[in-house]
């Protein structure tokens, strides 16, 4: 059984930011579904400028992640904590090279994302957004314990209406 463990990546280095960006370019389905073309070229770069963070949250409130499997980095994850209540937070993206789907290292680095979730104080609930189109991605989350709460967002970059699902954290 592989070893897989969360990279944090508050600031990454510039190797960091080229695996983050080789998994973008490793997902070209996700991309194409999602946003209907494949990753820019400086994809995984633009999750650490500051720009796409939502007003009235900072740096410190954001988290990013690579996702390894043996020491070898297959995923990307980024998290806001406090997203839209004090007690809540959203995974705004879990990323796998396409490669490493389907084999149990999105379950188990979804449960490592949690296990940080629930270890910053006063955290009741979790929220995710899948772009409707993504349909592959609603019994993933599903199983994870996920259920639509009835929310969907337009967002321009992406190709269908966000659908946000919640979880509590009991």
């Amino acid at each position: 059984m592989p070893t897989i463990t969360l990279v944090p990546m508050r600031q990454p280095t510039p190797s960091q930011l080229a695996e983050l960006q080789r998994v973008c370019d490793e997902a070209p389905g996700y991309f194409m579904i999602c946003e209907g073309k494949l990753a820019e070229p400086n994809q995984a770069a633009g999750w650490f400028d500051g720009h796409n963070l939502p007003p009235g949250y900072t740096e410190d409130d954001h988290f990013a992640f690579g996702i390894a499997v043996d020491g070898a980095i297959v995923g990307a994850a980024t998290m806001l904590r406090g997203w839209k209540r004090p007690d809540q937070s959203i995974v705004a993206l879990l990323l796998l090279a396409e490669k490493y789907q389907g084999q149990g290292i999105g379950r188990t680095a979804y449960g490592l994302l949690e296990d940080v979730i629930r270890g910053w104080p006063g955290m009741r609930s979790v929220r995710i957004g899948v772009n409707e189109p993504n349909a592959p991605a609603f019994p993933f989350w599903h199983k994870m314990g996920f259920r639509e709460n009835g929310e969907r967002h337009r967002v321009d970059k992406f190709v269908g209406d966000i659908i946000i699902l919640e979880k509590p954290l009991p």
